[in-house]
C-alpha cells in the first residue's frame, strides 16, 4: 500500500500575521474531509514571529512541520522540500505547495486529491479557464499574468494555460524527477519552470478551473517579478533552440 500522504509545502516570508489562523484552517479543511496530510511551513528566512508560531502550531499538530530556509525565494522553497520528503524513510506520494495567503478555494484540495489518487501526474489551478472565477484582481496584475503566459505560449510552446498560479501538485516521483532537471531558480520562476519541463519531457499536466481571491496586500512586486520571469522565459528559450529541452 503506498503512503498516499498529500505533502503540502507552505513557502513563508514574515507571516505572522495569518500564518497560525490560514494552517489551522487548511488542517482542518483536510481532516473534515479525510485526507491524509503532511503540511511542511518552509520558511524563507522571516524576521518576524514567524518561526516561533510555526513551531507553536508544530506542537499542537504532529503532522505539521516546520523547515527553515536562510535563502528567500518559492522556487528555493519548493525544491529543498522535494528533496526532504525524497529523504524520508517512506516519502509522502504526493506533493505540491500553495500560498499561505489561501488565495485558491480550500474546496480545491479535494478535486486535487481525488485526481491524484487517480493517476493524475501533474495537477495544477488555472485562473484563465473557462470556469475559472477570479476575484478582487488589478488590472496591472491581470495583464501581466495573461502576458506572460502568452510569452509562454510564443516562445516555449507551453500547452497549460497558467504558469503562474501559486496551487501545484505532482505524484511526488515526478516532482522528484522533473526537480533534477530544472536549472537552479530560488524565485518564483521555478514553479513554472516545472511544468515547462515537463511539459517538454512528456508528462501529462492536469489543469483544473478555480476559484482565487487576489490578496490585496500581496507582497508581489508586478513589474519587478515581469521582468524577472521575462529573463527566464530568454533562458529557457534559448535552451529550447539548442535543444537543450
Amino acid at each position: 500500500m503506498k503512503n498516499q500522504i498529500l505533502n503540502i509545502v507552505l513557502p513563508v516570508l514574515n507571516e505572522q500575521a495569518c500564518l497560525k489562523d490560514n494552517v489551522e484552517q487548511v488542517c482542518a479543511f483536510l481532516e473534515s474531509h479525510k485526507i491524509p496530510y503532511l503540511i511542511t511551513i518552509a520558511d524563507n528566512g522571516s524576521t518576524d514571529d514567524t518561526p516561533a508560531i510555526a513551531r507553536s502550531l508544530c506542537d499542537q499538530n504532529k503532522y505539521i512541520e516546520y523547515v527553515r530556509i536562510e535563502q528567500k525565494g518559492v522556487g528555493r522553497a519548493l525544491s529543498e522540500c522535494i528533496a526532504k520528503n525524497s529523504s524520508r524513510h517512506e516519502p509522502c506520494e504526493f506533493i505540491g505547495y500553495m500560498d499561505i495567503d489561501l488565495s485558491t478555494n480550500l474546496e480545491h484540495l479535494q478535486e486535487v486529491y481525488t485526481q491524484l489518487l487517480n493517476n493524475k501526474n501533474i495537477v495544477v489551478g488555472s485562473r484563465l479557464l473557462k470556469h475559472s472565477r477570479v476575484y478582487n484582481r488589478s488590472l496591472k496584475r491581470e495583464i501581466s499574468s495573461r502576458g506572460l503566459n502568452i510569452l509562454l505560449k510564443v516562445f516555449l510552446s507551453t500547452k497549460f494555460s497558467d504558469a503562474m498560479c501559486g496551487f501545484k501538485f505532482y505524484q511526488h516521483a515526478y516532482a522528484e524527477n522533473i526537480s533534477t532537471k530544472c536549472y537552479k531558480d530560488d524565485g518564483w520562476f521555478y514553479c513554472a519552470q516545472m511544468l515547462i519541463v515537463a511539459q517538454y519531457m512528456g508528462i501529462p499536466i492536469y489543469e483544473i478551473p478555480v476559484i482565487w481571491h487576489d490578496d490585496k496586500n500581496s507582497k508581489v512586486k508586478i513589474l519587478r517579478l515581469s521582468l524577472t520571469y521575462l529573463k527566464h522565459i530568454l533562458t529557457l528559450w534559448l535552451k529550447k533552440i539548442k535543444g537543450q529541452l
